[in-house]
């Protein structure tokens, strides 16, 4: 697997939600219009750490952004967005705000690596991916990019704040409240080892959908309504679970639920990836494992991974597929719209 995250704050709006998908989560998003679609995150303070990614070398981070207008804050230095190693920072991505646009900075902790000489307008859409190969020395390099243009790059530089090499986290760190001042959308990260996503993207769109109808197995138990009724909120203020709105729950080994989705309705072309959010929670002490499932368009089914659940606290297990798992071929939209996604007691 070479694709690790996707963030387009579509399905995932409210600390609830987000604290449930991320390691560590705190300040809030500001639901706004999106890039092209759906929702953007306004930056009200956030600070959103993914749970370990995996070590690599080199990583990409593609992402949109919107600044309204000159921000009070935004060249206080240490926000923006990070590549960190465990809990240390490796390098990390700032916003130069000037009076008139804003330039595009390379930092290893306080150090200046390299800032953009071209200068971006406020208050309209741009499209960003940076690629860092994070090693101690000179053994570092760099490559940031504007709507598919280079703007900036450099070889033989240290990138590794942490005194060794790689990384394997992505986090967002704000110490202001930009509100809807500052928007985000459309975040991919992955490294680039493998066969496919192993590279620049170009500017992409995350679409996220939700369940809208029950699939051709409902075996788990719903507390209410149809299964797909418990699990089709779109960042609810308090999510579902056993003490709000309903969930579907089973304790018995080989039983399936699955879900239809909400067709896409801007991803027409090509699919780089797909990325599952499962939420779940042992109902009392103990632990349990789930497969997630995929069945596709033609009726057969395929394991995802295996997950084990050991906590009565919701937890999102995120599966990130760069290949349809069961063709081991490239994702098709025939496959998201006929396809379901779901769970299985082990």
């Amino acid at each position: 697997m070479v694709a690790r995250w996707a963030e387009g704050f579509e399905t995932h709006q409210n600390a609830s939600q987000l604290a449930r998908k991320y390691a560590t989560q705190s300040g809030t998003i500001t639901a706004s219009a999106g890039r092209v679609i759906g929702s953007s995150g306004g930056l009200s303070g956030p600070v959103l750490v993914t749970p370990s990614l995996g070590l690599a070398d080199t990583w990409v981070h593609g992402f949109g952004i919107r600044i309204a207008s000159q921000q009070t804050g935004l060249n206080s230095g240490a926000q923006g967005f990070y590549f960190e190693k465990s809990a240390t920072e490796q390098c990390h991505l700032e916003f130069v705000n000037n009076a008139g646009s804003f330039e595009v900075k390379l930092m290893r902790g306080a150090t200046q690596i390299a800032v953009t000489t071209s200068s971006f307008a406020y208050a309209v859409w741009h499209y960003f991916e940076w690629k860092v190969t994070i090693a101690t020395g000179t053994g570092g390099s760099y490559e940031i990019r504007h709507n598919g243009v280079n703007v900036l790059s450099g070889t033989l530089v240290n990138l590794a704040n942490a005194g060794s090499n790689q990384a394997d986290i992505w986090a967002i760190r704000t110490s202001t409240n930009f509100s809807t001042n500052v928007l985000i959308d459309d975040n991919y990260i992955l490294d680039t080892t493998g066969s496919v996503n192993n590279d620049f993207l170009s500017p992409v769109i995350i679409e996220g959908i939700l369940p809208n109808g029950a699939g051709t197995t409902t075996q788990w138990t719903p507390s209410a309504g149809s299964n797909f009724d418990n699990v089709d909120d779109p960042g609810n203020a308090v999510p579902d679970d056993a003490g709000a709105g309903g969930f579907n729950s089973s304790d018995t080994s080989g039983q399936k639920d699955t879900y239809a989705f909400q067709d896409l309705t801007q991803i027409l072309g090509t699919i780089h990836f797909v990325q599952l959010g499962t939420q779940l929670a042992m109902a009392a002490a103990g632990s349990r494992s789930i497969k997630t499932k995929f069945r596709d368009n033609g009726g057969t089914e395929a394991d995802i991974a295996t997950k084990s659940v050991a906590s009565t606290a919701y937890d999102e297990f995120v599966d990130v597929m760069d290949l349809n798992p069961q063709s081991a071929a490239a994702w098709d939209v025939t496959d998201i719209q006929g396809g379901e996604f779901g769970v299985e007691v082990v």
